[in-house]
C-alpha cells in the first residue's frame, strides 16, 4: 500500500454506518454527544435517549442518521481512527525529517490527539465485548473489519518509521512490529489515566505530549544514538 493510500480515506467509507449522508456538523454533534455519554455511563448503560437528551433533541433525530447505538459506536471508532490517520499520517510522510525526529513528532501528535479527543478515545474501550455481541447486520461486520483495517494501517505508519530508523542505525536492532506494540501501548495508556479538566492549560497537555514522545523514542535508540543523545 502506498503512502498516499495510507493517509487518504473516502468520506463514503467513514460514514458507511449512517442511514444517509449526514452533514459533517450534524454527524460530529451526534458522535461527540454519544462519546461523552459512553465515557460517562459505559456502552451498555447508554441509550439513544441519553444521546438525544444531551443534544437537546428527540431520538427521532438520532435515528434519522443512525439505525442503532451499535452503529454510533462503530462510527466513533472510525472517526477516532480517521483523525489519528490524518494528523499522524501527515507527519509520517515527512521524509525530510530523520526517523528519530519523525517518530518523536508522530508520538507527540498521537498523544495530543488522544488528550484533545479523550471522550472519543475513552468511549472506544468501554463495553467492547458487549458491543461485539450486539453486531448482527452484514454492514456492521463490514464496518468493524474496516476499523481493524484502519488500525493495522495506523500501526504500519509507526512500523515503517521504526524500520527506517533501524536501517540508519538510529534505533536498536529489534523486530520493528514488536517494538511498535509497546510504543503504541504506552501512548494509548493515556486513555486510562488522563482526565480532562476545564482548568487544565494547553501548555500542560503539550508538556505531557513531549514527555510521552521522548519516553517512547528514547526506548528505541541504538547504543550509538544513546551516546550522542546524552
Amino acid at each position: 500500500m502506498s503512502d498516499k493510500k495510507q493517509t487518504q480515506h473516502s468520506k463514503d467509507e467513514v460514514v458507511a454506518v449512517t442511514r444517509s449522508s449526514a452533514p459533517d456538523d450534524v454527524r460530529a454533534e451526534i458522535l461527540q454527544a454519544a462519546a461523552v455519554a459512553f465515557m460517562q455511563r459505559g456502552y451498555a448503560a447508554t441509550s439513544i435517549d441519553d444521546v438525544a437528551d444531551s443534544l437537546g433533541a428527540t431520538k427521532g433525530r438520532i435515528y434519522h442518521y443512525y439505525r442503532s447505538k451499535t452503529d454510533i459506536f462503530i462510527d466513533i471508532h472510525l472517526e477516532a481512527l480517521r483523525v489519528l490517520l490524518d494528523r499522524v499520517g501527515a507527519i509520517a510522510l515527512r521524509h525530510d525529517l530523520d526517523p528519530a525526529t519523525r517518530l518523536y513528532a508522530m508520538c507527540r501528535e498521537h498523544a495530543l490527539t488522544f488528550m484533545t479527543t479523550i471522550s472519543y478515545q475513552k468511549s472506544t474501550i468501554l463495553g467492547l465485548n458487549r458491543f461485539l455481541l450486539s453486531i448482527t447486520a452484514p454492514y456492521q461486520h463490514d464496518a468493524t473489519r474496516y476499523v481493524q483495517q484502519l488500525r493495522d494501517e495506523y500501526e504500519n505508519l509507526f512500523v515503517s518509521t521504526v524500520i527506517e530508523g533501524i536501517e540508519k542505525g538510529d534505533f536498536a536492532k529489534i523486530d520493528p512490529r514488536f517494538a511498535t506494540k509497546p510504543l503504541l501501548g504506552a501512548l494509548n495508556w493515556a486513555n486510562i489515566w488522563f482526565e480532562p479538566s476545564s482548568d487544565r492549560e494547553l501548555s500542560d497537555i503539550d508538556t505531557i505530549a513531549d514527555c510521552l514522545a521522548e519516553y517512547c523514542v528514547k526506548a528505541l535508540l541504538s547504543p550509538a544514538a544513546r551516546k550522542i543523545d546524552s
